[in-house]
């Protein structure tokens, strides 16, 4: 009984330091990702990578900003990022774009965190990204 009340109480404490470290790093919890409003009139039910790559590059700021969020908090959510999946999708040039859009700071340090959680992975998808910063 004493064993397994301790166990227990260990799991207890490492999942609130988890949750406790996830609120520290602006990371939403899953169900908070259920519903992704974008500019008031459009929602998602689900955020798909193509639908994170259409709204990163639109012409729209709000939807863009939105969508490049929504790519950086799925990058900084899960302990196993789906990385290689949104360098696949193609999405790694518009967010070496969105660097360049002085105008918009927010948009800016949205992709740079972005990027940065990319170039943080494997020596290969570190390469992606400074692959696509040259072109």
């Amino acid at each position: 009984m004493r064993k397994q009340r301790n166990e227990i109480t260990v799991e207890l404490r490492k999942n609130k330091r988890d949750e406790h470290l996830l609120k520290r790093r602006n990371v939403p919890q899953e169900e908070d990702l259920d519903d992704f409003d974008i500019d008031g009139d459009f929602r998602v039910q689900s955020i798909t990578l193509s639908g994170i790559v259409q709204g990163a590059s639109s012409d729209n700021p709000m939807i863009q900003l939105s969508a490049v969020q929504a790519a950086r908090k799925l990058l900084s959510s899960d302990r196993n990022p789906p990385i290689d999946d949104l360098i696949n999708s193609g999405i790694l040039p518009i967010l070496v774009q969105c660097l360049e859009r002085d105008e918009n700071p927010s948009l800016q340090f949205e992709a740079a965190w972005a990027l940065t959680n990319i170039a943080s992975g494997t020596s290969a998808q570190t390469q992606a990204v400074v692959k696509a910063s040259k072109c």
